[in-house]
């Protein structure tokens, strides 16, 4: 079923920690392949997800807010179309309606997955949910005859837990029975709601059955019981929601509502692929079925059911194939576990280059035998503080990757920058059918980038944890750049207050990105100078780098850094060692030098000229590095006006900038 175009289509999911997300992304994924179309998970599954049995309230002070902008990287993805699940999404975004947040992203085809919205360019999926609870709700009430049902709804923000509950009180009313606040507990859609589990059922001890607006929630449900000696499915009876593959293992099985994960995940990549090939899509509910097993109290109360029993054979065979299979395992286990560490270690040795850093980190990530990873990093570490407003970057670059077992590091001045013409798809497209888990690389309130890995679905809790502690060790690295600059500046050697002093005045002289005198600097050596040497011809150049701005516009600010430290290069050729040259702000530069020759200003200006042409036929930057010239003759004396000169020469150079050629692209 490949089209004649290869679609790139991303998806923007928050939590998927639960089953029903997995299923999505399976069929996604599934349906993808069918299509020969690329797809890209942009990730926002936060660690509490992971770890809320363990973390407690803990979280709650975490950076996991972070997680929140990944989203936003979609919208430089260079992407064909959008699946959006706003069911994992709505969690966290709680200050934004699914409509606003449709807004956002609805200027290319967008699905929404568990939620409806109405926005332009946008389409709905989303399961029957009313029809699943009134067929809970009447199987309970009709056949089992239960008056006294609790409900154990989802998340506030959630859709598909607001029409849950909305239809358990329809059905309550319906059959005339009472509801009181203590019958509703207020869950979260994970498995670990057992506080609230206890809280209801303490509130409700002739409660005759408990209804979960989905299945994780209801094992947090069975624990409970089993704590309280209570027997699911006789003492009180349980149903759930979703039909996620360990309901039909619990024991008593549960009985809950089918829905078919995989096949809304198909049927989203399906409608939007429709969409982008011109075809009229509508919003549609996607059907639900009751699936009876024993928790509801069906089959008799004293009854089981029995597996039709295996010949000794098949049951050795089985056996001798689940331990197998446990060993695998444990290797696989005890191989990821000792590569965080190791991972952490070797990185650890590179931080005193972040070139050999970036390739140690993909070399690292080749020995897991990815597909492929890319390493896409900002110019500067972004700090977005909690409850400030948001903005993604547009400096985003590719510093590293590894594809078809080699690997590559790109020097800072050129990674291959993420634009409007090449998103993040453009930049990791070939001729290969790709999934792309994209993870946030950040450090407390430090944002660094994004890591993109083809990778199987069971492995994205793995590279999560890789993603974290890569995040990590960039923050460490950023220090390290921080403390070797204040090194470079620093001399090792000094002990006493004086020399301290001493190298503090002169740092306080110098440009720290060229190293040449600052205006401070430059000033006090003019004034000495003529001082010491009255009536002599003299001159104070101005020296301004060409279209700085247009360098930094074009190929980012490592690229203008370069190109100034270039110019101070070529000025200092042009000039004898006792001359005066400072850089003095921007582009602009100073220089200061006596001279008795006839027609200097022209032989200097020339000089100038050709060392920027050598200088240029030798880079292999895209640009060129081009200077204009203003010159100022004086005579030197004590009390001469330093400005006034500066001024004259600066009133020469407005002149020669005229004459600058338009642009310093290379043709």
């Amino acid at each position: 079923m490949k089209n004649d175009k290869k679609y790139n289509i991303g998806v923007l999911i928050g939590g998927v920690h639960t089953y029903f997300p997995k299923e999505h992304i399976r069929g996604i994924s599934d349906a993808a392949k069918e299509f020969d179309a690329n797809v890209y998970f942009f990730l926002g599954t936060q660690t509490k997800d992971f770890f809320e049995d363990m973390l407690g309230g803990t979280h709650k002070d975490s950076y996991d807010y972070q997680f929140n902008t990944i989203h936003d990287y979609s919208l430089i993805g260079g992407l064909d179309g959008l699946i959006i699940n706003y069911g994992t999404l709505g969690l966290q975004l709680k200050n934004k309606s699914a409509e606003q947040f449709a807004l956002k992203f609805n200027s290319i085809p967008t699905v929404f997955l568990t939620e409806i919205v109405h926005s332009a360019n946008c389409h709905s999926l989303i399961c029957d949910n009313h029809q699943g609870i009134r067929l809970i709700m009447e199987h309970l009430i009709l056949k089992h005859h239960c008056r006294k049902i609790l409900f154990m709804e989802g998340p506030a923000q959630n859709t598909d837990s607001k029409e849950r509950t909305a239809t358990y009180f329809e059905m309550m009313q319906k059959y005339k029975l009472p509801v009181t606040p203590q019958m509703i507990g207020q869950g979260d859609y994970s498995e670990f709601v057992d506080r609230q589990v206890e809280q209801l059922l303490d509130d409700n001890p002739d409660a005759q059955a408990i209804v979960f607006a989905n299945d994780e929630m209801a094992f947090s449900g069975y624990r409970v019981c089993e704590k309280r000696g209570l027997t699911v499915g006789k003492d009180i009876l349980i149903t759930g929601f979703d039909d996620c593959e360990r309901a039909s293992g619990m024991e008593p099985p549960l009985t809950t509502i089918q829905q078919d994960g995989i096949l809304m995940g198909k049927m989203a990549m399906y409608d939007l692929i429709s969409r982008l090939d011109g075809k009229k899509v509508s919003s549609r509910r996607v059907p639900v079925s009751l699936c009876n097993r024993e928790s509801c109290g069906c089959h008799g109360k004293n009854s089981k059911i029995y597996n039709t029993p295996l010949n000794l054979t098949q049951q050795i065979h089985n056996l001798n194939r689940t331990i197998t299979n446990m060993k695998l395992e444990l290797i696989n286990f005890q191989r990821k576990s000792w590569f965080i560490p190791f991972l952490a270690r070797n990185l650890n040795n590179c931080m005193e280059n972040e070139h050999a850093f970036l390739m140690e980190a993909m070399n690292n990530i080749r020995e897991l035998h990815t597909k492929c990873t890319y390493l896409f990093l900002l110019d500067e570490p972004v700090i977005y503080k909690k409850g400030e407003k948001w903005i993604c970057p547009d400096n985003l670059r590719l510093a590293a990757y590894y594809h078809n077992n080699s690997t590559k590091a790109f020097h800072l001045y050129d990674r291959p920058s993420v634009n409007s013409r090449n998103g993040l798809c453009q930049l990791m497209e070939d001729d290969e059918q790709h999934q792309f888990m994209i993870f946030l690389l950040f450090s407390g309130e430090k944002q660094y980038g994004v890591l993109a890995c083809d990778i199987h679905q069971e492995d994205f809790p793995f590279f999560y944890i890789i993603s974290l502690q890569l995040g990590l060790s960039l923050y460490y690295l950023e220090l390290n750049k921080a403390e070797a600059l204040r090194r470079r500046e620093m001399s090792h050697d000094i002990e006493l207050m004086k020399e301290r002093n001493r190298i503090l005045g002169i740092i306080s002289k110098y440009d720290e990105l060229t190293g040449l005198l600052n205006l401070r600097g430059f000033t006090e050596r003019v004034r000495i100078f003529c001082h010491d040497n009255p009536h002599r011809r003299a001159y104070i150049i101005c020296g301004d780098l060409d279209h700085l701005k247009e360098i930094n516009d074009t190929w980012g600010h490592p690229a203008g850094n370069f190109a100034l430290q270039s110019v101070a290069k070529i000025l200092q050729s042009c000039l004898r060692n006792y001359d005066i040259l400072a850089r003095v702000g921007g582009d602009e530069f100073l220089i200061l030098l006596d001279c008795e020759t006839e027609h200097f200003e022209n032989v200097f200006r020339e000089r100038v000229k050709n060392a920027c042409a050598a200088f240029n036929s030798d880079s292999d930057k895209p640009f060129l590095v081009e200077i204009s010239i203003g010159i100022a003759e004086f005579q030197p004396a004590p009390d001469i006006d330093i400005d006034h000169l500066i001024a004259l020469a600066d009133q020469d150079l407005y002149e020669a900038k005229k004459h600058r050629r338009n642009s310093v692209r290379r043709s």
